[in-house]
């Protein structure tokens, strides 16, 4: 995890991390972005963003300064803190929970007050923000309705909506357009069909399974699927592959996704290779975004209108 500098944090666009917060301006007016405090609670937009400068200011409490200044009243912490936080890419992304700590293996987490999910609501997914979300990742309505769920939760005492997606031992990985996050216990998901079938598909991700579905890429009806929920979890899904013959396996290329492959080599588990087709991409997901922007630029150069002259004589 980098640790940025405080001249790197300070350029580092001050609405593009409350966009990652979850804050939205109420109204622009040309460098001037204009925002319901974050500091404080009010109904009438006080908090000023200049972007040209890069600064902010809050009228309600006549208080400002740079991004920095920003991120210690938000994070509730020090400088010193506050770096490695915006260093590892926004992953806190809930302010009053300070870091937001998720763990992928079977080893006890250090779970406080301030870093605890709890579960409160799940429902079917219905948030028009949360649906927009997926949408944006390529996924179509109906599909992640199919497979997901809208699971509200807090952490320390606030509450959040996010798209859910169930493990075998009734934990959540939890997304949304600025979180990435699980539910404790963390586990792999099994997806079973009745029809006795000898085959299984491995995928890292609920993202890339819905993402294989959307490119008809697999087919439910024949095929069991295992969605490992981290790669940390591999070794969890050993014994149950050894009971098929055919092994699908759709992980990540990188070095994660090449250790996960390397380990079931090891455990004996002969598994085919599966991910030919989104070679040059880091993951399915990845590919399905590429591929329909690919179809949208097709799709608006088809409906253009023929280039026309003005009709003109010379």
């Amino acid at each position: 995890m980098k640790t940025l500098s405080c001249g790197e944090a300070r350029q580092i666009p001050i609405i593009e991390y409350l966009a990652k917060c979850g804050y939205q301006p109420q109204y622009i007016r040309g460098n001037n972005y204009w925002y319901l405090s974050p500091l404080h609670q009010e109904s009438h937009a006080s908090f000023k963003v200049n972007t040209r400068l890069n600064a902010w200011f809050d009228f309600g409490i006549g208080e400002g300064g740079n991004m920095i200044d920003l991120g210690i009243r938000l994070c509730k912490c020090s400088v010193k803190d506050f770096l490695p936080l915006l260093g590892s890419g926004y992953t806190h992304l809930f302010p009053d929970a300070k870091m937001i700590i998720t763990f992928t293996s079977g080893a006890k987490s250090p779970v406080t007050k301030e870093n605890h999910i709890k579960l409160l609501d799940v429902t079917a997914l219905q948030n028009p923000g949360l649906i927009n979300y997926i949408n944006t990742r390529g996924i179509n309505q109906p599909l992640a309705k199919a497979y997901c769920k809208e699971v509200r939760f807090a952490i320390a005492g606030k509450g959040y909506n996010a798209i859910g997606f169930a493990n075998r031992s009734g934990g959540y990985e939890l997304r949304n357009d600025w979180f990435k996050g699980s539910s404790s216990p963390k586990d792999i998901t099994i997806l079973k069909n009745d029809n006795g079938t000898q085959a299984v598909c491995v995928i890292e991700g609920f993202i890339d399974f819905l993402s294989l579905l959307e490119l008809k890429q697999l087919r439910r009806s024949e095929t069991d699927v295992i969605i490992l929920n981290s790669v940390a979890l591999i070794g969890r899904s050993i014994e149950i592959l050894k009971s098929y013959k055919d092994i699908f396996l759709f992980l990540n290329h990188d070095k994660a996704g090449r250790t996960a492959a390397e380990k079931l080599r090891q455990a004996g588990i002969k598994g085919i290779d599966a991910s030919e087709f989104y070679k040059g991409y880091n993951d399915v997901n990845e590919y399905l975004d590429a591929q329909q922007r690919i179809a949208l630029q097709a799709q608006i150069r088809c409906e253009a209108p023929e280039e026309r002259g003005l009709g003109i004589e010379r």
